[in-house]
């Protein structure tokens, strides 16, 4: 990455350290558009803000679920006017990547233009296999709705604006083959049923759906559906043909069934319905583990004490030598009612630390993990 553009990111994070100059704005919305293998990035200004935004930071993954890739590339849009408009694309793990988007103007310079929606790019994706399916979500900071948060800076280049995006459900790209013989008989474009995919976000307790884009369509009808009652309800009624995502908020440690349809609207206020999308099932992860303490019995031996976690299944405890260092697997505890391990075992002198964090098993997405807890030392007492 280039000099100035690691010290705009040093600005934004001293911005982001001073209280006095930080406020929380009105909610903003962010979209992600499906074509092909590019993603459509966009964004809407909160409202009176647009004349006094100068630079802005936001932040995407994306991740390989199935196939292989090679590393997206982005390419800004044509309306982004700006002095500094920079990306920098960084591999976090084998099967995902960082995709790091600066722009920022002059003072008097408004890199938006008088439009409150602004077109910021183009994701393109590099899948190298005949089959595969990409994960693109925007991340960065949550706001205390879990919302991903935007960090603008005005005209002033000394007040931050922390905008969480009220529309960021995760997005996927992806081709597969078709089974033999599962040809279904030819559709109009309006009868097909939306393609529908659920996904969860690590730890948080939020659903996200996203769906195909159905021609003809005026709107989508999402449902809920119970498959022990084998009913179902509705939850959403999209009526902006053109939006293909929403998100809801669910308990933790459940899992949840969806589907959809699209709609046309008749003449006299009813509905042609179209077809029901298969089932899209979401397992949610546990609650983060709280009340995590660290209490010596010994010069050698520790006991880890925390709260039960509602349906959990079980535990797994982390330790490292370092607070901020790589934590390994110390114990799995096996039963979801456990608030206790008095087994830890230290070398004398040593100083350790422990997290905890709470997982279900699910039938349809395996085991699943809740966030960890806040990261705890044993402390010596006055007589040892």
């Amino acid at each position: 990455m280039k000099k100035w553009v690691k010290n705009l990111l040093i600005s934004f994070l001293l911005l982001a350290a001073v209280p006095a100059l930080v406020f929380a704005a009105e909610m903003a919305g962010g979209n992600l558009t499906v074509e092909k293998n590019d993603v459509k990035v966009a964004l809407n200004i909160p409202e009176g803000k647009t004349e006094t935004i100068t630079s802005l930071r936001l932040q995407m993954r994306v991740s390989l679920c199935d196939g292989g890739m090679e590393a997206p590339t982005f390419e800004f849009a044509d309306t982004v006017k700006s002095v500094v408009r920079d990306v920098s694309v960084s591999r976090e793990e084998r099967d995902s990547y960082l995709v790091d988007i600066i722009i920022s103007g002059k003072k008097d310079q408004n890199i938006f233009g008088q439009k409150e929606h602004a077109d910021i790019g183009t994701l393109s994706l590099h899948p190298d296999s005949e089959e595969y399916q990409v994960k693109v979500e925007i991340i960065d900071e949550m706001s205390e709705g879990e919302e991903p948060i935007v960090k603008y800076v005005d005209s002033s280049g000394f007040t931050a604006l922390t905008v969480p995006l009220s529309d960021t459900s995760p997005v996927f790209v992806e081709n597969s083959k078709e089974e033999p013989g599962t040809q279904m008989p030819p559709k109009t474009e309006f009868n097909q049923a939306p393609k529908l995919t659920a996904a969860v976000k690590n730890g948080k307790n939020r659903v996200y759906l996203s769906w195909t884009k159905i021609s003809g369509a005026d709107g989508y009808l999402i449902y809920q559906y119970n498959e022990q009652t084998k009913k179902e309800k509705l939850i959403k009624t999209v009526t902006d043909p053109n939006v293909t995502t929403f998100s809801k908020k669910y308990s933790y440690a459940l899992t949840y069934a969806f589907r959809i349809r699209a709609y046309k609207a008749a003449q006299g206020g009813g509905q042609t319905l179209g077809d029901y999308s298969e089932l899209a099932k979401a397992t949610l992860p546990p609650a983060k583990v709280k009340g995590l303490s660290a209490k010596y019995r010994s010069a050698k031996k520790v006991t880890l004490s925390w709260k039960k976690a509602k349906n959990a299944d079980g535990y797994q405890i982390y330790r490292s030598t370092k607070k901020n260092g790589k934590y390994s697997r110390y114990k799995t505890m096996k039963k979801g009612s456990a608030t206790k391990y008095t087994k830890v075992k230290q070398k004398s002198g040593k100083k350790y630390y422990y997290k905890i964090r709470a997982y279900i098993d699910s039938a349809d997405n395996g085991r699943v993990y809740g966030s960890f807890s806040t990261v705890k030392t044993p402390k010596k007492t006055a007589r040892q």
